[in-house]
């Protein structure tokens, strides 16, 4: 009888523990505080129970202790075991005995990985740590088994490479097979590590493309999205460092040919990493990877570009920029036509115009290329009615009025330019008046611009190209062009236009030509000033009439 009773209160107790390390468990997923549960079974516990259970009562600051216990100290361990092999190697190898330093680390690497191979089970985060940091380990020894040494075990820089990339191959291999995209990212990181150290041009650029295109592979099938953002940025800083050290570094390879190479590798990497508009959207991955990516390939290949031709083609870079423009242009109008994310093309048309505009001015120069400029922004809002494209239309308008205030201040002067200003302006505004909803434009502020431009700009067109003395004729002819606009497309805009004008016409009127202009035209402009006031004063009593009637 006492030996089943004890054996009940055995029982009792391994059921009291089982619930309370399950509502441990819960409780760690949850991050919340005590379980009521565990509580619960505290109340029918005497005190050496409870004791022998104290383990299962975790507080905020317990599971805080727990985490940088298991994971911080994992990290740390490793890392100081990374650099005490390190030096260990250092330490045989400067005493000029390259091959014990060979055999030592690779003991030392082939003991972290059984560690690694025993822990699995009882310290699985540890066991982690030891084979990252294990192949991590591998690597450097075998880096230094060409570079960054003066006796070198290795003699051919060929095989070292080999060597190096084959050690990616098994980290990509392992990520693959444990479908693990951290390993990915450390074995993107070792090959590029491998292409940066590497002196010879081609298999730098061909390695650094191919992990480009492995990445984007990788994501377009498992949807590894995280490594291809954190691939994406390495391999551009990687092409940035590269680029500023090769101006103070021989290479093998004559200096233009060289940049010849940088340019078609830069671009096809991008390129390559534009791909990814062709991925269905899915739940593997946020809606905002693809945007992200476009925009980063976008910025670090323009940082390149801009660096690159600063340094080595700041004359010759406009073959450049008409193979961008014209990659760009077709890619966008394929993705008009295929890709499933709307906002691409836009994306792709903005940046073709805009190597465009580079290669006009590369040809024409300041300030003739204006003219074009100017009118380019007419044909980009015409495209942009294809697109059905807001962002181009709104990106189109404030790129016009940036390079309306360049003119302005670096010239101002060629009438041509001057007067296409106020014309593509005007244009452009009765586009997007009856275009609006085909732009998915729901407010008038972007037609205000282009309406304050033509203002603006018609004035200061016609006051550098007309004689002086009929300046303010024409600005008065102005004003009732705008009011007959006013009543054509029924626009009160235009009405305001024409008072503002007349008010300017007034102003210039009194304050200029009555000090400096012949009495003759004084007397012309005065009629004319008249005749369109008293006309547009007539026009608003019979309006003013006819809305009593109404």
């Amino acid at each position: 009888m006492d030996k089943q009773k004890i054996n009940l209160i055995d029982i009792n107790k391994i059921l009291i523990r089982i619930d309370s390390l399950e509502d441990r468990i819960a409780y760690l997923e949850s991050e919340r505080d005590i379980p009521l549960s565990t509580q619960r079974f505290d109340i029918h516990l005497n005190e050496d129970q409870k004791a022998e259970f104290s383990d299962v009562n975790i507080s905020i600051s317990s599971l805080f202790e727990t985490r940088l216990g298991e994971y911080g100290l994992a990290w740390l361990g490793n890392i100081v075991l990374f650099f005490a092999i390190a030096f260990l190697w250092q330490y045989f190898n400067d005493l000029g005995k390259p091959f014990v330093s060979l055999v030592v680390g690779l003991v030392s690497v082939a003991a972290v990985l059984i560690m690694s191979h025993y822990s699995r089970k009882s310290f699985a985060y540890l066991s982690k740590m030891f084979n990252l940091f294990g192949f991590i380990i591998l690597y450097f020894i075998l880096l230094r088994l060409h570079f960054y040494t003066d006796k070198p075990l290795l003699i051919s820089e060929l095989f070292a490479v080999v060597l190096l990339l084959s050690l990616s191959g098994v980290h990509y291999y392992l990520a693959i097979k444990n479908h693990s995209a951290v390993l990915s990212s450390i074995a993107a990181s070792l090959a590029l590590i491998t292409a940066f150290v590497s002196n010879a041009i081609v298999p730098f650029f061909l390695i650094t493309l191919v992990i480009s295109g492995l990445t984007v592979y990788l994501f377009w099938k498992y949807n590894w999205w995280k490594p291809l953002i954190y691939v994406l940025c390495l391999t551009f800083f990687t092409y940035l460092v590269w680029l500023i050290k090769s101006r103070t570094t021989l290479v093998k390879i004559p200096n233009d040919l060289t940049f010849y190479y940088a340019f078609t590798y830069f671009s096809l990497t991008t390129a390559i990493y534009s791909l990814v508009v062709f991925h269905k959207e899915n739940q593997a991955f946020p809606a905002s990877v693809i945007l992200s990516t476009i925009l980063l390939s976008g910025m670090g290949y323009s940082i390149l570009m801009l660096v690159l031709v600063v340094s080595h083609f700041p004359k010759d870079y406009v073959p450049f920029f008409i193979i961008i423009s014209v990659y760009s242009i077709v890619y966008s109008v394929l993705l008009k036509l295929y890709s499933p994310w709307k906002y691409s093309p836009a994306l792709f048309a903005l940046f073709g115009f805009f190597a465009i505009s580079i290669t006009i001015i590369g040809i024409y120069h300041f300030p003739s290329s204006f003219l074009l400029l100017v009118s380019q922004s007419f044909l980009v809002l015409i495209l942009a009615l294809w697109y059905r494209s807001h962002i181009i239309t709104l990106m189109n308008t404030f790129l016009l009025l940036f390079l309306i205030l360049a003119y302005y201040t670096l010239s101002g002067e060629l009438n041509s330019v001057n007067f296409s200003i106020p014309i593509v302006a005007f244009l452009s505004a009765r586009l997007i008046n009856w275009q609006k909803e085909r732009l998915n434009i729901k407010t008038d502020f972007i037609r205000n611009i282009y309406l304050s431009t033509l203002f603006f700009a018609l004035l200061y067109a016609t006051y550098k190209g007309i004689p002086g003395q009929f300046i303010t004729i024409t600005w008065l002819l102005i004003a009732a062009i705008y009011f007959g606009l006013s009543i054509l497309v029924k626009s009160i805009k235009y009405r305001w236009m024409a008072m503002s004008n007349l008010l300017v016409s007034a102003c210039y009127l009194f304050m200029v030509d009555l000090a400096k202009t012949d009495l003759i035209f004084r007397i012309l402009a005065f009629l004319v000033f008249a005749i369109i006031s008293m006309g547009i004063s007539v026009y608003y009593v019979k309006k003013l009439k006819r809305d009593e009637r109404i």
